[in-house]
């Protein structure tokens, strides 16, 4: 076949060491921001925040956020056992403030230090798109044990995205939505006719959002599709850290977070506090191409061979002599695949065929979060070569979710909205339908071959896009002097982002440090890194800086596992050993939403 991959150059990586307790997991789909999970009520309430008395009633799954009134003010109403939730009214034009509101969803865990509290952390998952509620209900109490426990920690839904009013949708009901994602064509190749399929598909979407987020016809003046732009977003979370009484911004944002980031630091640098970015992509790449972000993702996905290779047989079910053999072995199960697509008659979401479209997509995915996600693939791809249908039945991933029948949805989507991603981002970008689509597939390809066909979907979709976002900040994305200095971080290897990002950030933020993590996959939390935690609750709790020329290695690599033996081997405190647990925790169940 003629997608062929490049081996990476190893001594990026850790050298191998023991073997530590077999992890399981699967390789996932990670589109999706947690489900809201079971609570009752805490009462502890922020200082200097009025709290509604009483407490939301009902089971998570059918929690209505819209039932909690909005104001003006955030008044807090205690929710999910442990967290405080609310709802914020700011203006949807900032230019306008007289004019409809925005509602923005937040939701809070409260600090466990309030003796030595220090404030609230925004957060930030991602996409764009991606839910900061779902965040921090699903994650916040370990993402804690990295920031301290004298923190507050507080997910806010950005326009268009999850709780958050008015809603970025584009199609009736969650069953047309899924019926429309089922109608999607091949992975795109420049030879034959997917590119003007894809195209089409990009056109019926761009119509779609425009006549459900363009207004009641009359010049769309309050088209809510206009306000959902980063620049917008960024206002909201000014207001947010006003309204919460602090003076700066305090933050942790990924991915697409990091461009939130980059945004608030050039437009309000007195504002700056404690502002962490990971997965830095470049404001100015973000609103330009679009897409001209693979460079390292061949030789993560190489890496897979090499890692199974060190790992030895008992760790790597692919596991050959050398690595080259072990490509091979991949790419003749792919051929294999390509030739006879793999048909599973019987599974628990209903029959499939097994194409190489599929296998394309998840190799795709696997770059994100290579610890947990590598092995699965190898486990695919050993059912797929013994053409054992039964071992692929049990495996979620290869199967489509289907159209379901709700009955009741009193609460929002919770995944990541492909729709609220294309409003923001496309809304964003100064790419066009007159862009000459196919020099950027070329180029794009150019640059990994293998992957540039998934990845290339999305700028295709901003060319065709028909909403654009009223507030753009065109930059600059950089700032003389911030209140005080950024912290950035990046792995050696990003899929999606690769480090010659977050070296050009660093650049245009005056004092702003990079740290960059020793791992593969997107963002640092790809790994688990003693060194990068400690630095960030360093720099949370105190300010602290890394050092110029900071780098981090991991505790664990993918099929190798743990970089010791065990905890102990290392003399690591009963406190190190708890986050450490927590890092690993993290890399294998935080989604990596899956755009930026």
């Amino acid at each position: 076949m003629d997608r062929k991959l490049a081996l990476p150059q190893t001594q990026a990586l850790n050298q191998p060491a023991q073997r530590r307790r077999g992890a399981t997991g699967t390789i996932l789909w990670r589109v999706a921001a947690a489900a809201l999970a079971a609570g009752v009520w805490t009462t502890w309430t922020l200082r200097g925040h009025h709290t509604v008395p009483g407490a939301l009633e009902g089971s998570p799954d059918k929690f209505d956020w819209y039932a909690l009134p909005s104001s003006e003010n955030i008044e807090w109403t205690t929710c999910f056992k442990r967290f405080k939730c609310a709802r914020l009214r700011v203006p949807l034009d900032w230019e306008r403030p007289e004019g409809p509101k925005a509602e923005i969803a937040l939701q809070l865990l409260p600090a466990t230090d309030k003796d030595s509290y220090k404030g609230t952390i925004l957060l930030n998952p991602g996409g764009p798109g991606g839910a900061g509620t779902a965040m921090v209900h699903e994650f916040g109490e370990k993402i804690a044990k990295i920031t301290g426990p004298e923190f507050d920690l507080l997910g806010f839904d950005p326009r268009g995205t999850g709780a958050t009013l008015p809603r970025a949708e584009c199609f009736n009901s969650l069953a047309e939505s899924q019926i429309w994602d089922l109608q999607r064509g091949l992975v795109m190749n420049l030879s034959d006719q997917s590119i003007p399929l894809a195209r089409s598909r990009a056109k019926v979407l761009g119509a779609r959002c425009r006549e459900s987020l363009d207004g009641n016809g009359e010049a769309g003046e309050w088209a809510s599709g206009q306000y959902m732009g980063t620049a917008s977003v960024t206002a909201d979370m000014l207001r947010i850290v006003e309204k919460l009484g602090q003076d700066k911004l305090q933050y942790w944002g990924i991915s697409y977070g990091s461009v939130l980031g980059q945004y608030f630091a050039a437009m309000y640098p007195e504002k700056v506090g404690r502002v962490v970015i990971d997965g830095i992509l470049d404001a100015y790449e973000y609103q330009s191409t679009q897409g001209l972000n693979l460079p390292h993702i061949d030789a993560i996905f190489g890496s897979f061979f090499e890692l199974c290779h060190r790992a030895g047989p008992e760790k790597c079910i692919l596991w050959a002599p050398d690595a080259l053999q072990i490509q091979n072995r991949v790419f003749a199960i792919l051929s294999a695949v390509d030739r006879e697509p793999m048909p599973v008659p019987f599974a628990p979401k209903g029959p499939t065929v097994i194409t190489m479209d599929m296998l394309h997509t998840i190799m795709f995915t696997s770059t994100y979060q290579p610890i947990i996600e590598f092995p699965a693939l190898a486990r695919i791809l050993v059912a797929l070569e013994a053409r054992n249908g039964s071992a692929l039945a049990a495996v979620p991933q290869l199967f489509h979710a289907g159209a379901t029948c709700e009955c009741s949805a009193a609460s929002p989507w919770a995944q990541l909205n492909n729709e609220a991603m294309y409003a923001i981002m496309c809304g964003d970008a100064t790419i066009r339908p007159e862009h000459d689509f196919t020099t950027f597939f070329t180029k794009l390809s150019e640059m990994s071959p293998f992957f540039a066909p998934v990845w290339a979907l999305h700028h295709l979709q901003c060319t065709e896009w028909q909403l654009s976002a009223k507030w753009k900040h065109a930059g600059p994305f950089s700032a003389d002097r911030t209140a005080h200095p950024l912290l950035i971080l990046a792995s050696t290897l990003d899929n999606v982002t690769p480090l010659k990002f977050a070296q050009a950030v660093q650049k245009r933020y005056a004092g702003a440090a990079l740290l960059v993590q020793n791992s593969i996959g997107h963002s640092t939390f790809a790994a688990p890194s003693l060194c990068t935690a400690r630095a960030i609750r360093a720099y949370f709790g105190n300010g602290t800086l890394p050092r110029e020329a900071a780098l981090c290695e991991v505790d664990e690599l993918p099929f190798i596992g743990d970089t010791t033996v065990n905890a102990s081997d290392r003399g690591l405190s009963a406190e190190d050993a708890d986050l450490l647990d927590t890092l690993k925790f993290l890399s294998r169940q935080m989604p990596a939403l899956h755009i930026f």
